[in-house]
């Protein structure tokens, strides 16, 4: 499992059955599609944070049809360049629909690595797609302001069209870790 922490106490996160939960007890179930709900109720904005129906479905069309295939291409280039290691750990924060996060997962797997990745998102909606696009990828609803995971914990981050959070990015990233924006 990626290495996600409850929003609650901090703790680490186990899969337990069809959640995750952390050693105090506190439970996150996987919707349907495979993505966890890490967003608490104090840390919306508003009803349906982040991207609505509509918008990811016209940005799923505009995608589909290749236009950002070339700089995706680019993206996991630099990915492939940057993560030389068998098993890196891999952030997209800002996700989306798992455009990005899935091109690099699939390019890190033709060459052999296995990466343990995960995409957080602060829509519910994108990240139903991005949860059926690759089952291998955690996916979860998070503010990138404000992200489920431990200090130092990645050796990747990925921010691709989405809220800079440059001060929660470097938290994350481990020494020496690369930031693919």
């Amino acid at each position: 499992m990626f290495p996600l922490c409850c929003p609650k106490c901090g703790l680490p996160l186990k899969k337990e059955g069809n959640g995750c939960q952390c050693s105090e007890g506190h439970r996150y179930d996987l919707a349907r599609s495979g993505y966890v709900n890490l967003l608490l109720a104090n840390g919306k904005h508003s009803l349906q944070p982040g991207d609505d129906k509509r918008m990811v479905r016209a940005r799923r069309l505009f995608l589909e049809k290749g236009y950002y295939e070339p700089f995706r291409r680019a993206v996991c280039q630099k990915a492939l360049e940057r993560l030389p290691m068998e098993r890196p750990v891999v952030l997209d924060a800002g996700c989306g629909e798992g455009y990005y996060t899935a091109g690099i997962y699939q390019a890190l797997m033709s060459q052999g690595r296995h990466p343990r990745m995960a995409g957080t998102d602060i829509s519910k909606f994108s990240l139903r797609i991005a949860a059926k696009r690759e089952h291998s990828i955690e996916f979860a609803v998070a503010s990138s302001y404000h992200l489920p995971l431990a200090d130092q914990s990645v050796d990747a981050l990925l921010n691709c069209f989405s809220p800079l959070a440059l001060e929660e990015f470097h938290r994350l990233l481990r020494p020496g870790g690369s930031f693919l924006y």
